[in-house]
């Protein structure tokens, strides 16, 4: 049967091996195993200005 440009998909008897709990879930793990390390890749970046601005403001007195 030639296919025709255009013509709709029936999706009707298509069944997936996995529902929307378990999508939320392996997304929520992998978001559990990820975050740590985008979180420690966060403090790399921003802890050396943290310090920088901390000495500053003891460097001058307090005073901003």
């Amino acid at each position: 049967m030639p296919m025709i440009l255009g013509a709709a998909i029936s999706f009707g008897s298509l069944s997936l091996p996995f529902d929307v709990a378990d999508l939320v879930g392996s997304g929520n793990a992998l978001l559990g195993l990820v975050g740590s390390f985008v979180l420690l890749g966060l403090a790399f970046a921003f802890v050396p200005k943290i310090i920088k601005i901390i000495r500053n403001a003891f460097g001058q007195g307090g005073r901003a």
